[in-house]
């Protein structure tokens, strides 16, 4: 009888002890699976049957739970590894979360003043050598007129304000692209040029007619900057993987000293102790 009273206790203990007052969705001894949690684990597409995707994980949340208990009952040679590697990974999470944390705070209150950012750039070229050519150019299209031609000789030394007041004041479509752009960027034109764009040089130009509305009007591109592979990048186009260095160098030095500052306390605390 004392037997039997002991195992009902111990039931009353298994659904009484700890039980959530949130929605739960399953129940394995005194482990629950609440509503909130699921939903947080799961990406529940918009419109979805919501009910059914919930007791689908809840069902299979409850057999992993049996089949983990089982194999823990039926392997208890296994039992101190298997714990010893559920405690391993707890403190490498542990680790991994405090380390994202103090991250993001750091990077939060980390300013980065222009002038570190280019001494740094400035000590390190070869960290910043291009891989492949990036472009810099301009069109325009305008009349085929003789006038125009000669005008378009004026303009096409000078420099990209001036060209665009030209273009602004003349109502010619056109445009001027003065960051650097890959080769891939230069492929919308491509298509109306036989000559490749990727190898005219700097300053020169190509030149096809077209109809513009019905009337004949000249395209023109011109290349008006060149970044060949091997060659070191502006600091225009490598800011944001130097500040990424600088920044996980900053990271790295400020984990390090926080770590070695716990790893002393806890000594100096009597918490831990070497032998």
């Amino acid at each position: 009888m004392r037997k039997y009273l002991l195992v009902f206790s111990s039931s009353l203990l298994i659904f009484c002890h700890r039980k959530p007052d949130e929605p739960i969705l399953a129940r394995y001894g005194d482990r629950y699976l609440l509503r909130s949690e699921a939903i947080a684990r799961l990406a529940l597409p918009q419109g979805s049957d919501t009910a059914l995707i919930l007791r689908t994980y809840a069902i299979e949340w409850l057999r992993q739970q049996a089949l983990a208990d089982t194999a823990y009952q039926l392997l208890p040679q296994l039992r101190p590894q298997i714990e010893e590697q559920v405690q391993d990974y707890r403190t490498k999470l542990l680790m991994a979360y405090l380390s994202r944390a103090l991250s993001e705070r750091v990077m939060n209150q980390w300013t980065l003043p222009d002038s570190t950012l280019r001494r740094a750039y400035e000590q390190h070229p070869e960290a910043f050598r291009a891989i492949q050519p990036y472009y810099q150019y301009r069109w325009v299209q305008l009349p085929t007129s003789w006038s125009s031609r000669t005008e378009l000789n004026r303009y096409l030394s000078a420099s990209d304000s001036v060209w665009i007041s030209w273009l602004r004041e003349k109502k010619y479509p056109g445009g001027v692209v003065s960051q650097w752009v890959p080769r891939t960027a230069l492929d919308s034109f491509q298509t109306f040029f036989s000559t490749p764009l990727s190898t005219l040089r700097i300053g020169s130009t190509a030149q096809v007619p077209r109809l513009q509305e019905g009337q004949p009007s000249l395209l023109v591109f011109q290349l008006t900057g060149l970044i060949l592979p091997g060659q070191v990048l502006p600091l225009e186009i490598v800011k944001d993987q130097v500040k990424n260095l600088l920044l996980q160098q900053k990271l790295h030095a400020w984990l390090t000293s926080f770590e070695d500052s716990v790893y002393q306390r806890a000594l100096a605390s009597g918490a831990g102790e070497l032998y």
